[in-house]
C-alpha cells in the first residue's frame, strides 16, 4: 500500500489529463450524430400491385457534384431512397442498421460509445482516440518515470526498484498495451481525413479497381480536407424534441425487426402444427391398413 501511496501522490492517480477522454466520450455519445427524421408521407405506391409489368417508382438517382481535383470537372454520384425512412437519402447519408436510421454524412457505427459516428460528432469521436492515444503513452512514461526515480532516491538496482514498485510498472505495461490500438485509430482518421473520404466510403472504394476509384468530395489536398472538417460549424440537429407529438406520425413507430401486431391466439407458442394434435384419421399418417388390423 505503501508504494500506491506513492504514486498517487506522484501522479494523483494519473493526472487531470485522464479526465479529457472520458469528456469527449460522453459528448460523443450523447450528441445525435445527425439522424435524419423520417417522412410523414411514404412513396407512392402502384395504383395496381399485382400486375408483374407495373413499373415502379425509382428508389434510385444520380447527382452530379463540381470535383475539386484537377482534371476533373464534376462527377456523378448515386443516391437512394431509404424505404424504413421514406426519404431520398442526400449525398453521404447511410442507413444504419443497428440505429435504424438514416445518418448524415456517416463514417460507421462505434461500439465504444455505442453510437454512430457522422456529422455532428465525428470530431469528438476523433478526438478520443486522440486523447486516449497520448493518455496511454503519458501513464506509460509517468509510470517509468516514477520506476526511475525511487531507483535513484534509494541507490538500488532498477530490477529492484521494480519488486518494490509493482503497480507503477504494471501501468506502465498497461500503457504500452492500450496505446497503439487508439493510436493506430487516430492515424488511419487523419489519413481518411485528408483524403477526403470516409471509412464507409473508403472500404467501399476497394470493392473496384484502383484505376475505376473515385474521390468526389475531396477539396485536392490533404490540408484542405483537414480544414474543411476541423473548421466547419456543427450542424444543427433535426430533431425537435418539444414539437407536439401528432397522431398517427410514423417517426416515432415500431423500428425494423420489432412485431407492429400481437400474434394471434392460434399461433402463439408455435401454434398448433407443432404442439397440436393432428386432426381427421389417425390410419391416413401411416400408410394402408392390414386386415390383419381390423
Amino acid at each position: 500500500m505503501e508504494d500506491l501511496r506513492q504514486y498517487k501522490g506522484h501522479h494523483g492517480p494519473f493526472g487531470p489529463a485522464s479526465f479529457c477522454p472520458l469528456e469527449v466520450l460522453i459528448q460523443g455519445g450523447l450528441i445525435a450524430s445527425a439522424i435524419l427524421p423520417r417522412n410523414l408521407h411514404p412513396q407512392v405506391t402502384l395504383e395496381n400491385p399485382d400486375d408483374p409489368l407495373a413499373l415502379g417508382p425509382p428508389t434510385t438517382d444520380w447527382i452530379r457534384v463540381k470535383s475539386s481535383l484537377p482534371g476533373t470537372a464534376a462527377m456523378d454520384v448515386p443516391t437512394k431512397y431509404c424505404k424504413t425512412c421514406n426519404i431520398w437519402r442526400p449525398l453521404r447519408c447511410h442507413h444504419c442498421r443497428i440505429c435504424d436510421n438514416c445518418i448524415e454524412t456517416q463514417d460507421h457505427h462505434c461500439v465504444w460509445i455505442n453510437n454512430c459516428v457522422g456529422r455532428r460528432n465525428y470530431r469528438y469521436f476523433l478526438t478520443f482516440v486522440a486523447t486516449g492515444t497520448l493518455l496511454g503513452i503519458y501513464l506509460s512514461f509517468a509510470s517509468l518515470g516514477h520506476c526511475l526515480r525511487y531507483k535513484s532516491d534509494q541507490g538500488i538496482s532498477f530490477v529492484r526498484a521494480i519488486g518494490k514498485q509493482r503497480l507503477p510498472f504494471a501501468m506502465f505495461l498497461y500503457g504500452l498495451l492500450a496505446a497503439p490500438y487508439p493510436a493506430c485509430l487516430w492515424v488511419y482518421h487523419l489519413y481518411l481525413t485528408g483524403r477526403g473520404e470516409t471509412t464507409r466510403e473508403y472500404l467501399n472504394s476497394h470493392k473496384f479497381l484502383k484505376k475505376d476509384r473515385h474521390r468526389p468530395f475531396s477539396q485536392g489536398g490533404f490540408l484542405r480536407n483537414w480544414l474543411v472538417v476541423f473548421l466547419r460549424p456543427r450542424s444543427p440537429t433535426y430533431y425537435h424534441f418539444k414539437k407536439a407529438y401528432k397522431e398517427g406520425d410514423r417517426r416515432f413507430g415500431e423500428r425494423r425487426g420489432k412485431r407492429s401486431a400481437p400474434l394471434v391466439p392460434e399461433q402463439q407458442g408455435g401454434g398448433a402444427m407443432e404442439l397440436g394434435e393432428v386432426g381427421g384419421a389417425k390410419a391416413s399418417l401411416q400408410g394402408q391398413v392390414s386386415p390383419r388390423d381390423g
